[in-house]
């Protein structure tokens, strides 16, 4: 099946990334260890949107971070083949908003 290419992702009512925009990410897939600890196994820091990508309800966001390009799957089911490997999904945040901060910041002449 051909996955969906889609323009853009509502990460809220209010916030809309569209190819090229910044994002924040959290949470995402952890391995568990037989006496249950959890390693981190998720991509962090700031990623730049490439695409948006759709197939079966499950979403994934193609993008380029630091350590270079990653499929990122923010929404649906998906199941691993490893044991122990939880693929809990992607939490997002845009990266930035500090037109606030900006605005509120004594030092600026503006203010």
């Amino acid at each position: 099946m051909t996955p969906n290419v889609e323009t853009e992702y509502r990460v809220s009512p209010r916030v809309v990334l569209r190819p090229g925009d910044k994002f924040k990410v959290a949470a995402g897939p952890y391995y568990r260890l037989a006496d249950g600890t959890k390693v981190n196994m998720a991509a962090r820091g700031t990623f730049t949107l490439l695409a948006v990508e759709q197939r079966r309800g499950r979403v994934t966001l193609l993008a380029y971070g630091r350590d270079g390009y990653a499929a990122l799957h923010v929404a649906g089911r998906r199941r691993s083949r490893v044991p122990g490997l939880v693929a809990r999904p992607y939490r997002v945040k845009r990266a930035g908003g500090g037109r606030k901060n900006k605005r509120l910041d004594p030092r600026r002449a503006d203010a």
